[in-house]
């Protein structure tokens, strides 16, 4: 009720005080989807813009990135959705915040991907670069995702703005608020934000007759200080702090609850602009992000007699600088250096109660880990004729060590033993691009991106953090992956038909990081219901290929639209399947070309709209349309998912200048349906179902 009076009060004020439009001082960048402009890159870059996001309904960042043809995600909760691309995932893909921010995750489970720490109000864009080829921010093997905040800027003289939003979505019971207050003057300028959101558990669509309620609620409360100096004309220090708090996160797909998280982030920014006529900038940036974690089972059954708490603390501080230097007119060459130390420690507890006994076990999950990582890396692009050149290059040494005493070591075969590895990395790509006319291009791009081990990958000790029923134990000795990716875009724009592009990728990666089952004589599992141990390892090779095609009509048009369709296949030519009999492995079967587990199927994302009144009202229907996956993995017993079809539908609404309204609904007839990626619920074989029907309302205000 008081969110209802909220909004009517807002309206109000909306068409009596602000009905003349004034000087709009917030300036929006347009909706931009694709990267077309292929005299920049010979790649396909996916942006994001900052109206994009107010004019969609996005109460989870890594739910949203699902929208961009030929990503995914793995959903295991209501939130914190875990961005996949081309079946990439994980740290296969290079996640960071404003140009270089690294956040190591606390939860070996990953309920708190970097994207779950990333708020949709405070980005400026997002970045999606798919494939390794964008190395300027670390080792990159299947993608980057870039989320740009917004700064503050400087002013000619001193002014103050602010900007208020609100929302609320059925189904959830889910609202959010968030406040900025921003301004300065030309030499000093400030930002000031916050907000929270708290939102319920979601039903699904109608299951069996009924609908069905997953525990899926989640608390955040989220802040950020930002502060800009020029020091001189050409010369800006920027300071950042944010915190972020979150509690009572469901997870009906893990063994355990997010009970709370605190992470921290703070970094210093310095550029240096137009130096002379060769360098064109320097740029600077150090960080720390501190992330602590803790998980229990306090809302499931049984806690009574048995509880486990895990808390993890991951520190991840680094910095790097970059220099753009102007070899000729149409050369540019970037040159950096970056460096990355990661601090991981945590432990996991369990307190077993039964006839008035109580007995406690402690498990390290990480013992004081640390991963470093040193890189150097340059980029070149030059202009002739009608082409475009660019290459890029990058040199890393990986560093780890731990304080682990584990040993698993069994008729002198080393299993986990010698915690200590150096790396040594090396990443290359080179890309051309023929413009054969002003409005038709094609682009040919090749690439090695090599990826080191994470912390999980190489000290998890005896839990079940994968796809399948096993514990898993980390390998400290694995190599590094290494994919070797082409990829052909064909690209097509002009004024009065609109953007076509045509992707085709293909991947191959050797030493991919697996797992195999180790026998019991070996080692044991810990975890209660679990099959065996199995132990990350790398393997011969996987292959991935796939395509992507869009059609987006013009920006001028009244009525438009867009239909974008994408498909990867992923397959591994060998891998080993175990027989299980009831809750035992009884054999194993080898297997040739086997279905690479948790890659989406062929998706198509249909989008129609109509711009009313000069543009400021814009309705639009929208379709998804996703077809079954029957290319499943047999050795990890992956089943098929039915394909489904969405139909949404929303109007934007600019009332003034200050003033703008989203509303919709989504899943309009109450689909129940999940995706293939989504997590099955623990302890049966069912999956995770998306929300059923969706109201929602969004307002947005700024002075």
């Amino acid at each position: 009720m008081k969110l209802i009076t909220t909004v009517a009060l807002l309206f109000f004020v909306s068409f009596t005080s602000y009905s003349q439009e004034i000087k709009d001082t917030i300036k929006l960048k347009s909706i931009e989807i694709i990267e077309n402009t292929l005299k920049k890159q010979s790649f396909v870059i996916n942006n994001i813009s900052k109206i994009q996001i107010q004019s969609a309904n996005i109460r989870d960042v890594g739910d949203f990135l699902r929208t961009v043809p030929n990503v995914s995600g793995v959903r295991k909760g209501g939130t914190a959705v875990d961005p996949v691309i081309r079946g990439f995932k994980y740290s296969q893909i290079n996640a960071i915040k404003d140009n270089g921010v690294k956040i190591e995750n606390g939860c070996p489970n990953r309920m708190d991907p970097v994207s779950s720490r990333v708020e949709a109000e405070e980005i400026e864009k997002v970045e999606v670069v798919k494939g390794p080829y964008s190395l300027r921010y670390g080792q990159a093997l299947g993608g980057v995702i870039n989320f740009i905040s917004e700064k503050p800027v400087p002013f000619e003289k001193f002014e103050i703005h602010t900007n208020a939003s609100i929302g609320y979505e059925s189904n959830w019971g889910g609202h959010k608020e968030y406040l900025s207050i921003y301004g300065g003057n030309k030499k000093a300028y400030f930002k000031i934000s916050g907000g929270n959101k708290n939102y319920g558990n979601y039903e699904s669509g109608i299951i069996n007759g009924k609908d069905s309620t997953f525990k899926s609620a989640f608390k955040k409360y989220f802040y950020s200080l930002k502060f800009g100096y020029d020091l001189k004309k050409n010369q800006q220090l920027l300071l950042t702090f944010s915190q972020l708090k979150s509690k009572d996160v469901m997870y009906p797909a893990l063994p355990m609850d997010e009970v709370s998280d605190n992470t921290q982030i703070a970094s210093i920014d310095y550029s240096i602009k137009e130096i002379n006529k060769k360098i064109k900038s320097i740029d600077f940036k150090i960080y720390r992000s501190d992330v602590n974690h803790i998980m229990d089972n306090r809302f499931r059954p049984g806690y009574k007699s048995k509880q486990m708490i895990a808390d993890v603390d991951a520190i991840n501080t680094g910095g790097r600088v970059e220099m753009n230097y102007k070899m000729k007119e149409n050369d540019q060459l970037l040159l950096g250096l970056d460096f990355e130390n990661i601090n991981k420690d945590g432990q996991r507890v369990m307190t077993m109660q039964m006839m008035g006994m109580t007995s406690t076990k402690k498990f390290n999950l990480w013992n004081k880990a640390l991963v470093q990582n040193g890189g150097v890396f340059a980029t070149y692009k030059t202009f002739f004729s009608s082409y475009l050149f660019t290459a890029s290059i990058r040199g890393d040494i990986n560093r780890a060590v731990s304080e682990d005493t584990l040993k698993v070591i069994e008729d002198g075969v080393d299993y986990f033993n010698e915690v200590n590895s150096v790396l040594t990395n090396f990443s290359a790509n080179i890309g051309v691009t023929k413009n054969i006319s002003r409005d038709f291009s094609i682009s040919l791009i090749i690439g090695r991106g090599v990826r080191s081990p994470n912390m999980l990958e190489r000290y998890i000790k005896l839990l079940p953090v994968g796809y399948d029923n096993y514990d898993y134990l980390g390998n400290p000795q694995l190599k590094s992956e290494v994919n070797y990716e082409s990829d052909i875009t064909f690209n097509y724009a002009k004024e009065n038909i609109g953007k076509i592009y045509l992707n085709g990728f293909y991947s191959y990666v050797t030493d991919y990081i697996a797992a195999v089952l180790l026998p019991p004589t070996v080692i044991t599992p810990q975890s209660q219901g679990v099959l065996g141990v199995k132990q990350f390892s790398n393997v011969d090779k996987v292959i991935l290929n796939g395509f992507e095609f869009g059609y987006y009509s013009p920006e001028k048009n009244k009525i438009g639209g867009s239909i974008v369709a994408s498909y990867t296949y992923g397959t591994i030519p060998k891998t080993v399947k175990y027989i299980i009999s009831g809750n035992n492995i009884v054999g194993k079967t080898n297997l040739t070309n086997d279905a690479l587990p948790e890659i989406p199927p062929l998706e198509t994302n249909l989008k129609v709209y109509y711009k009313f009144l000069k543009g400021s009202l814009i309705p639009t229907l929208s379709a998804r349309i996703v077809a079954d996956q029957r290319h499943v993995s047999e050795a990890f017993y992956e089943p098929y998912t039915p394909g489904y079809g969405l139909l949404n539908f929303s109007i934007f609404y600019k009332i003034n200048a200050h003033i703008t309204i989203n509303t919709g609904v989504d899943n309009i007839f109450n689909r129940a349906y999940y995706e293939h990626l989504n997590r099955k619920i623990v302890g049966t074989n069912g999956k995770l179902y998306e929300p059923g029907r969706v109201f929602f309302v969004n307002l947005n205000i700024a002075f």
